[in-house]
């Protein structure tokens, strides 16, 4: 079975409403992380990033974190992530 994605991101970001509309459109089941309602997403973004804040952030499995990824990024830790 497939890991569900992780999104960490906040609601009011752009890019994280553009990524949570890729999931929706093409009907991945994913797990959305505000870092602004939750301190240990905020943590492991920044554990992700060297200290620094910076989102979105999407996990697929145990592919490496991606920042702010495309849409053809997506698509390919998805395939490799069946």
């Amino acid at each position: 079975m497939a890991a569900i994605p992780l999104l960490y991101g906040a609601d009011w970001c752009k890019k994280t409403i553009a990524i949570q509309s890729y999931f929706q459109e093409h009907g991945v089941a994913y797990d959305y992380l505000n870092v602004e309602q939750s301190d240990a997403a905020l943590q492991a973004i920044k554990d992700m990033n060297r200290g620094k804040v910076r989102f979105p952030m999407v996990v697929v499995g145990e592919l490496p974190p991606m920042k702010n990824p495309s849409p053809d990024e997506l698509t390919a830790a998805l395939a490799q992530n069946p």
